[in-house]
């Protein structure tokens, strides 16, 4: 079976030869509701196709003779969806999986930057990546990480891109353009590494993605100025206003969608540079909710218009990737294109990727060779056996020191959003022992994160909203530089967690009690794994399960997991070199200050 098509002179005569009578189309697909997202209509008929390619599109009447017939039962016919901006890594699937459930849920396309991966094993990972998806029945396209690592001086990941690093990333087959650019302070600030990035990219004449949440003004206008045109955090239906007025492809996640922003989408003048995109998608949420199906439904519901949202998933986010030939119902295209019963609700009955039928009616149909996990994208988690020692908080003190007290920077979090603040507290500390005191950090919840690329390093720290946690949890993947974090309330459960981690070579876990309840290897790159979809969410369930009965009580939990040690997520996170202030871009001491204890309690 051959997804990936081409306008050959043999390919073009028999579309011509189809179209004038004198062969038979490949196939029909009658008695449909074709939606045009050209015209932004809906008219009943039927689409013929021959050699994978839409050869035209006919009214209901219309005699047509074909060698295979499909009656869509009055269904809306619509373009596949095609994802310009997220990332395969986030669902923990390899990409042979992710493209069964993907294409189920109505998406042929995908652009996916392998950020995460490359900060784990650079180059080659990205490399693997494209191999394991060339033969997909998923039409997927790679950008090349930018930003690695995406906070330099606050963390440390397996991989560090320049321009020469970029050049070589470009080479890769498969690697269509630059992946977002998420240090758009550097960026605004003319930092000289980061423009050199850019600068290698534009020189392959490919398009360049960003993040860029926080710059508005003459900084926004900077970091456009740089050729930067695209952006998938856009928090304000402001932001989306001004980045329309700037050139900028505004690409909208779930998350960012509300009324006001949708009405911004609908009110735009110039509806060519919206985008509908899923960024990432941890595996329950996209087996429960589906994947870009899933923002469409969202955005209707908020008021977009159907034929806008089912445009701003199809052609805009095409054209925006340079497929020409992909996004729409029209002669010449490639047949990619689901049958819905609901547009408003858009769960494929049908789903086409070239002129195949790869989904039909709950079967996924596609017969492809197993994925092999090759054994150098294995092996990933560089780190010495963690004991409890690690996990305590020991503050040089004078000799002598009888106790006290100290001013501790915690992370608040509110169990909803994923934004935290800095809290300070005052906890006590015990006497001194060999120089050191060690400080008393119940009932707080402990995070430590370790580097797990040969640095012996490990960073702490203490977070609100999460009191009396019994156990600990566990994970290598964490937002960018995926080193080991582990959650817990007790130090012999987190030491045991890590270690856990660290004989499997990656994964996720809980442990209670000196017990490991749950262990999901993930064994590519210490990110991903290759069980079935529905197997590695049962897990997923039981790992999420053992953790909200232990205390972890977050609304978004593996979320949360995952975000916390992000350096560029505002307010203060914990990475390997311990807390990060992201909104001023500095390290932040645990310990800000100490007093001790007089004799008389004072």
């Amino acid at each position: 079976m051959t997804y990936e098509t081409e306008g050959s002179t043999a390919v073009l005569k028999d579309i011509a030869e189809a179209m004038l009578g004198r062969r038979p189309f490949d196939l029909i697909i009658r008695n449909v509701q074709i939606v045009n997202v050209f015209s932004a209509s809906i008219v009943s008929g039927s689409i013929g196709i021959v050699n994978g390619h839409i050869a035209g599109v006919f009214g209901p009447e219309e005699a047509l003779d074909s060698r295979r017939s499909i009656d869509g039962g009055n269904a809306y016919a619509l373009p596949g969806f095609v994802d310009s901006h997220m990332h395969l890594e986030s669902s923990m699937l390899t990409p042979e999986h992710f493209a069964q459930v993907a294409l189920s849920c109505g998406t042929t396309t995908v652009c996916a930057d392998p950020h995460e991966i490359a900060n784990v094993l650079g180059i080659e990972g990205v490399r693997g990546l494209a191999d394991a998806c060339r033969s997909l029945p998923l039409r997927v396209l790679l950008t090349a990480p930018s930003t690695i690592p995406s906070a330099p001086g606050l963390e440390n990941s397996g991989f560090d891109v320049g321009p020469a690093e970029m050049e070589d990333l470009l080479d890769i087959p498969g690697v269509a353009g630059l992946g977002e650019v998420m240090d758009f302070n550097a960026v605004a600030a003319g930092d000289e590494r980061m423009l050199s990035v850019i600068e290698a990219a534009a020189n392959h004449g490919v398009f360049l993605d960003g993040h860029v949440s926080a710059l508005t003004g003459r900084r926004l206008q900077t970091f456009r100025a740089m050729g930067i045109d695209s952006d998938h955090t856009v928090p304000s239906a402001e932001k989306l206003r001004e980045e329309l007025a700037l050139g900028f492809t505004v690409q909208v996640q779930e998350c960012m969608l509300n009324r006001e922003i949708v009405q911004a989408m609908n009110d735009a003048p110039v509806q060519d540079r919206i985008c509908l995109v899923t960024d990432d998608v941890p595996l329950p949420r996209l087996m429960r909710q589906g994947h870009l199906n899933f923002v469409v439904e969202r955005a209707i519901e908020l008021g977009l218009d159907p034929i806008r949202a089912i445009r701003y998933a199809t052609i805009n986010p095409a054209v925006r990737l340079r497929l020409y030939h992909t996004g729409g119902i029209a002669p010449g295209m490639e047949a990619d294109m689901q049958l819905v019963q609901d547009l408003r609700h858009p769960r494929p009955e049908l789903v086409l990727r070239a002129g195949e039928i790869v989904w039909d009616h709950g079967s996924y149909l596609p017969h492809t060779v197993p994925y092999q996990i090759p054994d150098h994208l294995r092996g990933s988690v560089h780190l010495r056996p963690v004991t409890e020692a690690d996990f305590a908080v020991r503050v040089p003190v004078p000799s002598g020191f009888s106790g006290g007290t100290a001013v501790v920077n915690l992370i608040g979090q509110d169990g909803v959003s994923i934004r935290t603040q800095r809290v300070r507290k005052t906890l006590p500390l015990a006497a001194e022992r060999d120089g050191f005191a060690c400080l008393k950090t119940a009932p707080y919840l402990k995070m430590a994160v370790f580097n797990r690329y040969g640095r012996d390093q490990h960073g702490i720290g203490l977070l609100t909203g999460m009191d009396g946690v019994t156990g600990a949890a566990a994970l290598t993947y964490g937002h960018d530089c995926h080193n080991l974090t582990v959650y817990g309330g007790n130090d012999a459960d987190m030491a045991l967690a890590a270690n856990t981690l660290r004989e499997s070579q990656g994964g996720l876990c809980t442990v209670e009690n000196g017990k490991v309840l749950t262990l999901i290897p993930l064994p590519l790159a210490g990110l991903m794994c290759d069980l079935p979809p529905e197997v590695l969410l049962e897990q997923m369930e039981q790992f999420l399960s053992d953790c909200r009965r232990m205390g972890f009580n977050h609304q978004n939990l593996l979320t949360f997991f995952t975000l916390m040690p992000l350096a560029v997520s505002p307010e203060l996170k914990c990475t390997d070199r311990g807390l990060v202030d992201a909104l001023h871009k500095r390290l932040l001491p645990l310990i800000d200050e100490i007093k001790e204890i007089s004799s008389d309690g004072t």
